[in-house]
């Protein structure tokens, strides 16, 4: 099974980078496979709707806490 990890980063009122990251488990321990997939939004209407789509609420929600603060 695949699992993906996503870790934003550098978050600021402006922008965010989000960094996609995926993983199988080989004997107890996490292998990632494949390449970071890095890709940066800024804080727009049209970025915004973008990151609603390809991300989860948790995290679209975060990036909103700080990008309307």
């Amino acid at each position: 099974e695949i699992k993906e990890r996503i870790t934003l980063d550098m978050l600021t009122k402006d922008s965010v980078s989000v960094l996609r990251q995926k993983f199988i488990n080989l004997g107890g321990e996490d292998v990632q496979v494949g390449d970071n997939v890095r890709n940066a939004y800024i804080n727009c209407e049209s970025d915004r709707e973008i990151l609603k789509e390809q991300l989860s609420e948790e995290y679209f929600n975060a990036i909103m806490t700080v990008w309307e603060g």
